[in-house]
């Protein structure tokens, strides 16, 4: 099979016929010049050329000499390319080997988006648990069709006042896990066709759900460029209707990006104006190195933002707990996951109220936050000294996730199929995007502490980097 770098012509021609399709593009309207959308999508000039002469080979758009590029009358998708380079990037990628979480014997993982087991407080938890059962054995024959559990619901507003967000007990509902959450308020807010602002790089996880529900992600540079993606979100608007905007505001998945509070204040207030939704995704916010941030809810005076978050990433994976808080949408959601599935467990939902209500997941938040500053300085270092000259990789402002660009246009899906035949999970950039961007990042997971052999395997991909340049 041919390396993504050949299909990145085709996965930009598709995008751009969706938009025309989709009215964000005009008959007769000039395209960006080759060299802006070059910037814009993060691929190479050749790239956003062939694209073009693709869809110009189709009768999609048109050349006009010293002019550029204008959309055509009458364009429509039986005259563009197939729009299979996002799936045929998706097939390629084995899913068990990037989200596999444990190191073995023949295996390093640096794909999956987890902390090693040593680091979430299990010994705590299974206490806190075998007492909820001792006292409220009863939960075990009860299903919840409830927003979930009273105690659990009291105690995550409680948290979230160290978001700056004043939330009630009724304003919660227990979902599982953060992509659940995410799946509801995309449900509750927005219809098939619509279009999806996402932040570039996205979570793979929230554009595929984008994808299933027959929706489009229009992805813009919130974190590298906060004015002009708000320009373009408000030019957009007035061509198409947008069912929301998706943004990690606090330590973005996958590059750790995070917005000052001004930022998130004037994202709230535009949207507002716009009558965009924002759905704000909270799942790594407590891994912020500087410890408490300011979430984009707290400025909602309206109820226009929807928050979702997870205790997946940061205490407990296999509990599959998560939450959201739909602002004036709320109802809306309740509804909605009413009709998909019942609640989550009511008997684990008390022992994590315990937990929360007795401090010990500020406690152990200090203590992840701190470990997992340290291995990813350390695994910067060894990124940095190992990749070679070109290399780029900066610093997250917390959780445990480098993205790096890599070296002399090396394609990170060449990377990932030579580093697995040896063993070695990584995420390639493209998964990232839908577009087929960041052909040349990859996301390296430094949620494990630095044994040999995660240190000899970083060692091999650096090599294996050097040899593909």
């Amino acid at each position: 099979m041919p390396t993504s770098p050949t299909f990145l012509h085709v996965s930009l021609a598709s995008r751009l016929m969706d938009e025309i399709e989709h009215g964000l593009w005009a008959a007769g309207q000039r395209l960006p010049s080759v060299r802006e959308m070059s910037r814009r999508c993060a691929v190479s000039v050749t790239t956003v050329l062939a694209a073009y002469r693709a869809l110009e080979d189709r009768q999609a758009i048109e050349s006009r000499p010293q002019k550029g590029f204008y959309v055509r009358a009458g364009a429509s998708r039986r005259d563009v390319l197939p729009r299979a380079p996002a799936t045929i990037v998706d097939a390629e990628v084995s899913h068990a080997a990037l989200n596999r979480i444990d190191d073995t014997a023949h295996f390093v993982s640096f794909g999956t988006a987890l902390c090693e087991k040593e680091l979430f407080p299990v010994g705590a938890l299974s206490r806190s648990i075998a007492s909820a059962a001792r006292r409220h054995g009863e939960l075990l024959t009860e299903v919840s069709f409830s927003s979930g559990s009273k105690h659990l619901r009291e105690s995550l507003a409680s948290h979230a006042r160290t978001w700056n967000c004043s939330l009630a007990v009724d304003d919660i509902l227990v979902t599982n896990g953060c992509i659940e959450a995410f799946g509801l308020c995309l449900q509750a807010v927005a219809q098939a066709g619509d279009v999806i602002v996402v932040e570039s790089p996205a979570y793979y996880g929230f554009l595929s759900t984008i994808a299933q529900l027959g929706m489009l992600a229009i992805p813009l540079p919130f974190h590298s460029d906060p004015a002009r993606a708000l320009a373009e979100v408000e030019r957009l608007a007035g061509r198409r209707r947008i069912g929301a905007c998706l943004m990690s505001t606090n330590v973005s998945n996958p590059n750790g990006a995070s917005m000052d509070d001004e930022m998130k204040r004037e994202l709230v207030e535009a949207l507002e104006r716009l009558e965009i939704p924002l759905i704000e995704d909270a799942t790594f916010s407590d891994l912020h190195f500087q410890a408490t941030q300011r979430a984009a809810k707290s400025y909602d005076r309206y109820g226009n933002v929807l928050l979702c978050s997870s205790l997946t990433k940061t205490l407990a994976p296999g509990l599959r707990v998560g939450w959201v808080s739909g602002g004036r949408h709320h109802e809306r959601l309740v509804a909605v996951k009413r009709t998909m599935s019942v609640g989550q467990p009511l008997l684990i939902q008390e022992a994590i109220g315990d937990y929360l209500a007795a401090g010990g997941y500020q406690h152990h938040l200090r203590q992840l936050r701190n470990q997992c500053r340290l291995q990813v300085v350390e695994t910067m270092a060894q990124v940095q000294s190992t990749f070679g000259p070109g290399t780029e990789v900066s610093m997250p402002s917390g959780g445990y996730l480098l993205w790096i660009r890599l070296p002399g246009e090396v394609s990170a899906m060449a990377l990932y199929r030579r580093a697995l035949d040896d063993g070695i999970a990584i995420a390639p950039g493209t998964l990232f995007s839908p577009t087929g961007a960041f052909s040349d990042h990859v996301r390296v997971n430094c949620g494990f502490r630095m044994t040999s052999r995660r240190s000899d395997a970083l060692a091999r991909l650096g090599q294996m980097v050097r040899e593909l340049q």
